[in-house]
């Protein structure tokens, strides 16, 4: 009897040690084709901003609209902090999602952020744009992305 308490025991302190470790780790389904492009894109738009590449983060922008776009003051309108005083510490993609069209996707970004002048962290939720241009592929809308 000890014997079959001691297995029932054992199996249930391992399958709450497999919950516990499920659920602090994040299941990735594999993308293919357009949703692992914009994943890619999202990436490393978030981290032109955390390294403040403003000039290449605006790339991801259509031709007409890089000339015009200004990064910087959309960040802090975002934040309502000047660039300069916000760390973006760390970023992950959540979720990306194509409409039935397949012109007009959205991804949806979870950050964790730092004042610099007050030390207040935030974890602001982004959700970044894109359209398909047919001449140059996906192309974010930033305007619409960082207001």
């Amino acid at each position: 009897m000890k014997k079959i308490l001691a297995v029932f025991g054992l199996l249930v302190g391992l399958a709450v040690l497999l919950l516990v470790f499920t659920s602090r780790t994040s299941v990735r389904v594999s993308l293919t084709g357009d949703a692992q492009q914009l994943e890619t894109y999202s990436k490393k738009f978030l981290e032109d901003l955390q390294f403040k590449d403003f000039q290449t983060a605006a790339s991801y922008h259509s031709r007409d609209d890089r000339k015009t776009v200004d990064i910087p003051n959309l960040i802090e309108r975002l934040f309502g902090i000047k660039p300069e005083f916000l760390d973006i510490m760390r970023f992950d993609i959540v979720k990306v999602q194509i409409d039935s069209t397949g012109k007009r996707a959205r991804v949806k970004c979870h950050s964790v952020v730092k004042i610099l002048n007050t030390s207040e962290i935030k974890e602001p939720e982004i959700m970044l744009y894109f359209r398909k241009d047919p001449a140059e592929g996906w192309v974010m809308e930033l305007q619409s992305s960082l207001h």
